[in-house]
C-alpha cells in the first residue's frame, strides 16, 4: 500500500472526473445487476456509546488522539501488505509495529475517523492511514447512495450476546476492515459494556490493483470491482460476522489487545 512513503500525495481532483463518472453512475457501477438495491438497509440496529462529538478526530499520525497498541503480525503479511501493485516497496525487516484507531460518532451511531498503521524499516518510520468520513456522500446525478452516511457500516451491534464493532477503512492504495471484540467473556451484553471492559481487534488488508483517485465515493461505495476498488463485505454490510469473510477479498494482517475504548472513540 502506501507503508513505504512518509509522505504521499493524492492526484489532483482533476484527473479524477472522468473516472468517477464510470465508478459512480448506475451504467456501470452495477452493469452485471448484482446489486438490485445497494443502498437497503442492512445489519441490526447500531448501539450508540457515546454523544455526537464536536467535529472530526484529529491526526493520526501524530498519535495524540485516539488509542494505539502494538499490532501483532509477521514479515510476510507485512510485505503483502505493502506491496503496490507496480511499484517495488515490500518492506525488509519491519519493527515496533503499532496500530492507532482514532475515531469518533458522525451521526446515527456511525463511526468515521482514521486508523494508522505504523512501523520501522531500515531505520525509517513510515505510515499507513485509512480513513472513512464523518459526512455524508456527494449527490450525484445517476449515482448510488447519494447522501449516504461515508461511515454507513461502521457501528457497534450485538453479536453472539457481546457487544462488538466491525468498519472499513480505506486510503488511496487498498482498504482494511478491523473488528473490536471484548477481552474477556460479557454475559448480556449493553450499551456500557464498552467503556467497561478492554476490546481486542483483527485488522484485514485488501490492496487495490490500481491507486484510487475517486473523491466521490469510498470502496465500499464501489460495485463491480472497477478497477478493482470495490471493497465491499456482504458479511460486514449485514453485520453477521466478525471476518470479511473469503470471497471479499480481504486477508488477516494482523491482531491486538488492549484497546481502551474510550481514547479509541474520543470519549471525555
Amino acid at each position: 500500500m502506501k507503508k513505504l512513503i512518509l509522505i504521499i500525495s493524492k492526484l489532483a481532483l482533476i484527473l479524477a472526473m472522468g473516472l468517477m463518472g464510470a465508478s459512480c453512475s448506475k451504467s456501470n457501477s452495477n452493469s452485471s445487476g448484482a446489486v438490485a438495491n445497494p443502498t437497503g438497509a442492512v445489519g441490526p440496529a447500531p448501539v450508540v456509546i457515546d454523544p455526537i462529538g464536536p467535529g472530526s478526530p484529529g491526526d493520526p499520525n501524530a498519535f495524540g488522539l485516539g488509542a494505539t497498541v502494538d499490532l501483532i503480525t509477521t514479515n510476510d503479511k507485512m510485505r503483502a501488505y505493502t506491496t503496490i501493485p507496480g511499484s517495488l516497496t515490500a518492506v525488509n525487516n519491519p519493527t515496533n509495529i503499532k496500530i492507532n484507531l482514532n475515531l469518533a460518532q458522525s451521526e446515527s451511531g456511525r463511526y468515521g475517523g482514521a486508523i494508522a498503521i505504523t512501523y520501522t524499516d531500515n531505520g525509517q518510520q513510515h505510515s499507513g492511514v485509512f480513513r472513512a468520513g464523518m459526512g455524508r456522500n456527494q449527490t450525484i446525478s445517476g449515482g448510488y447512495d447519494n447522501n449516504e452516511l461515508e461511515a454507513k457500516y461502521n457501528y457497534w451491534f450485538t453479536f453472539e450476546n457481546r457487544l462488538v464493532f466491525t468498519a472499513f477503512y480505506e486510503d488511496s492504495y487498498g482498504a482494511i476492515v478491523i473488528s473490536l471484540t471484548p477481552e474477556t467473556g460479557v454475559e448480556n451484553a449493553n450499551d456500557a459494556e464498552p467503556l467497561n471492559v478492554k476490546y481486542k481487534g483483527e485488522v484485514y488488508f485488501r490492496n487495490f490493483r490500481t491507486e484510487k483517485t475517486t473523491p466521490y465515493r469510498s470502496c465500499w461505495f464501489i460495485y463491480t470491482g472497477l478497477n478493482g476498488h470495490d471493497c465491499r463485505s456482504g458479511v460486514i454490510e449485514a453485520k453477521v460476522g466478525l471476518a470479511p469473510g473469503s470471497g471479499a477479498g480481504y486477508t488477516l494482517l494482523g491482531t491486538f489487545t488492549n484497546v481502551v475504548i474510550k481514547q479509541a472513540f474520543n470519549i471525555n
